[in-house]
């Protein structure tokens, strides 16, 4: 008897699921920037939450630093989210599929033309937000911006030429997202540990 129960839970827990994952998928389709935006935020914020556990800021005394969870989910809705939204759709139209080389021409413009600035501002505001200052943020930038870009540079170049070329332009912010989720808590642990 209590088999057919388990079943039937399980059964409305994969509809649930389908239901929220056509949810997402109408969303997108028809307010694609704030829901990507909002997937944004809430994966940076838990990579944030994520890395606090596994690096503890030793001013924190044990506990979550709430202003450092919001400086990454606010730039994950306010500039994150939007922004890769249009830029993927400015490289679309920059080097389409018929330019030649297009897919090494995206990927070569986004690693060496956007990601230096982009990383520059994400620290900068994310420094700012916790509460560090002008002083605080450049002081940061210099103590971790190239060691982070460098990683950037390698580790990102292969997930973005993935993205770019293989996954649809509608799912590639959220694509990004999940990737980001690791490298979010990897940046968080080594900006963490390097102003310590």
């Amino acid at each position: 008897m209590s088999k057919p129960i388990k079943e039937s839970k399980s059964k409305g827990n994969d509809n649930l699921l389908i239901r929220a994952f056509h949810q997402y998928l109408r969303l997108l389709h028809e307010r694609p920037v704030v829901t990507k935006a909002a997937t944004n935020a809430v994966v940076s914020g838990l990579g944030n939450i994520i890395s606090q556990y596994l690096a503890p800021d030793p001013t924190a005394k044990g506990r979550i630093n709430w202003k450092s969870v919001f400086a990454y989910i606010s730039f994950g809705f306010f500039v994150n989210g939007p922004l890769i939204h249009h830029f993927y759709a400015f490289l679309e139209k920059l080097f389409p599929k018929d330019t030649p080389n297009a897919k090494w021409k995206k990927v070569l413009f986004d690693r060496l033309i956007f990601a230096p600035p982009f990383l520059l501002i994400f620290l900068y505001y994310v420094s700012i937000v916790e509460g560090h200052g002008n002083k605080g943020a450049v002081k940061r930038i210099k103590d971790t911006y190239w060691m982070i870009l460098k990683l950037n540079l390698s580790v990102w170049s292969i997930v973005q030429y993935i993205n770019m070329n293989y996954v649809p332009l509608k799912f590639r912010t959220v694509f990004g997202n999940f990737c980001a989720l690791i490298w979010m808590i990897f940046i968080s642990i080594k900006r963490r540990q390097m102003s310590s």
